[in-house]
């Protein structure tokens, strides 16, 4: 489409060319999967529901209310997959809830409530259910949309926003849990979720709904595999990082569970309370801001050091960290995300603990 003066009324051939241009290239086909069918190829680790939204869950109620649905053949909503390109598993886009729903009436974790029309089973689990009826739920289909390993990542990505959000943009780690499923993602969630970590972060914070957490700790990974050595790390740069090591072996995957706890508990012995956030000389304390930059630094420096070193010199670790925050250039290298300053701090970070701790 020629440039044209922004005053300029589109023409109908202007409207149609910008059209064509960002009409998303899906490829789709609909199939009908039996209940059964469903937990079969969930079990057999070939659909995999992302942990996103991990404060959005049904209430037992609403769970039932569904189960209702199918018992008394009520159409329910289509679900949506992704097909993987390389795995061709199945990746779960919109109807997390319901297929929860399903699965954990079928294993009992709760029985049937809050029914206005299927009263008699109230209070029922599925074992408890009439033969007929389990049989009847567990032949019940649901239709899915399965979006084809044939388009693009940014198309899965774009769909998953628009059937999630409600409106409300996304993360871009809540878009990588959705749509890059595998054993590294999985783990980036799992530390993240760690006690130790959670706390470090802060209560109240909103680290944990946008899975910002689960960010930080495949930004730590990234990082110490010298993704910032070069040239500030992007965000696809990241996404295609955690696309590679979704291959890890699971001792591959063990070695990176240590590595995430080691610096972790390190960081927590040399610098406490204060781990990660900037030190004020001027106030003689602590901001309670997290840092992202200051944890870069502090979770790739303690590697270099053993944990015994870091605990037998912890509170000189500690006198140390807080005087190089009485230096302009480490300031200075706080405020930018170039490689360089990336690479200066944590070497300041790493001198300043051989300096102190001998």
């Amino acid at each position: 489409m020629q440039d044209r003066n922004l005053n300029e009324e589109p023409t109908q051939e202007d409207i149609q060319d910008n059209w064509e241009s960002l009409k998303a290239d899906i490829r789709t086909h609909s199939m009908d999967f039996s209940i059964d069918s469903l937990v079969r190829i969930f079990e057999q680790g070939d659909l995999v529901i992302p942990a996103f939204a991990r404060s959005m869950v049904w209430s037992q109620t609403q769970k039932s209310q569904f189960i209702e649905s199918l018992l008394l053949n009520i159409p329910v909503p289509s679900i949506f997959f992704a097909e993987d390109p390389e795995t061709y598993r199945y990746s779960v886009l919109d109807g997390t809830q319901r297929l929860d729903a399903v699965f954990s009436y079928l294993r009992g974790d709760y029985p049937l409530t809050g029914l206005d029309s299927l009263t008699s089973v109230n209070m029922l689990s599925f074992n408890e259910l009439p033969i007929r009826m389990q049989r009847h739920l567990r032949s019940s289909t649901m239709r899915a949309v399965i979006i084809s390993s044939e388009s693009t990542s940014d198309v899965t990505a774009t769909v998953f926003s628009r059937l999630n959000t409600g409106g409300t943009a996304l993360s871009v780690q809540e878009l990588r849990n959705a749509t890059h499923q595998g054993a590294f993602n999985s783990l980036t969630v799992e530390l993240a979720g760690m006690r130790e970590f959670q706390q470090i972060l802060g209560k109240g914070s909103d680290f944990s709904r946008s899975l910002r957490d689960a960010e930080l700790v495949l930004r730590y990974f990234a990082l110490s595999e010298g993704l910032g050595l070069e040239s500030a790390p992007s965000q696809e740069a990241f996404t295609h990082f955690l696309q590679v090591k979704n291959n890890s072996s699971l001792e591959e995957l063990r070695e990176y569970r240590k590595s995430f706890v080691d610096s972790l508990q390190k960081c927590l012995s040399a610098f406490e309370s204060e781990s990660f956030r900037r030190w004020r000389p001027e106030l003689g304390r602590a901001d309670s801001k997290f840092s992202t930059p200051l944890y870069d630094a502090q979770m790739l420096a303690v590697r270099e050091f053993s944990a015994d070193r870091i605990v037998e010199n912890s509170d000189r670790i500690r006198l140390g960290m807080r005087k190089l925050f009485e230096l302009s250039e480490f300031n200075k290298s706080l405020k930018s995300s170039s490689a360089p300053s990336l690479n200066f701090r944590v070497n300041a970070v790493v001198e300043m603990i051989e300096s102190v701790a001998r």
